[in-house]
């Protein structure tokens, strides 16, 4: 029973993950590493995470949470968590790919002797930033600069309101350029 409830779940393994959430925010140098490609210190290439891309969020989304922290996570239990989340098919083989981009960011580690994954302290906090910086800022943020939003939805907006008059003020500048041209 992978995602069922824990019987005497081992203390230290709550208090490590409840610590890496409220640790601070990887640095630009550990986001760019995450993002961009790169290579191992064995010198494997390592494929970037693309923060925003659909399946990256949805792989990451998916061990935000902490039912997979004692035993850790397969390859099947990815394909059904990340494939719940997405909006495309995910496959098996798509699951071994992104466990292998995780493994070479140093996101994940793999258990000695089985077939599973655990979250390292840095992909827990990857994680966390990525899906609520996303869900929090960057996705309602983007939707309140809809130009389809109606306009007494954006009149309630002050980031709409300031887009839409850069965007008058944007026009206007552009329309005189034209006419003196």
């Amino acid at each position: 029973m992978p995602f069922g409830p824990l019987v005497n779940p081992p203390t230290g393994v709550w208090v490590t993950a409840e610590a890496a959430d409220a640790q601070p925010a990887p640095d630009v140098a550990t986001f760019s590493q995450v993002t961009r490609p790169s290579t191992t210190d064995d010198g494997l290439y390592a494929p970037g995470l693309r923060f925003g891309e659909a399946r990256v969020m949805a792989l990451l989304g998916a061990w935000v949470g902490f039912c997979h922290l004692v035993a850790g996570f397969c390859n099947r239990e990815m394909v059904e968590r990340v494939g719940a989340l997405g909006a495309a098919p995910y496959t098996a083989r798509q699951a071994t790919y992104d466990l292998r981009r995780l493994k070479r960011k140093g996101l994940i580690v793999k258990l000695a002797h089985s077939h599973r994954y655990q979250l390292t302290s840095l992909g827990r906090r990857v994680a966390v930033l990525f899906t609520k910086t996303y869900g929090r800022v960057l996705a309602p943020g983007l939707s309140a600069l809809d130009p389809r939003l109606p306009e007494d939805v954006g009149a309630r907006s002050p980031l709409t309101m300031a887009w839409r008059s850069f965007e008058r003020t944007l026009d206007a500048y552009i329309q005189a350029q034209l006419i003196a041209a």
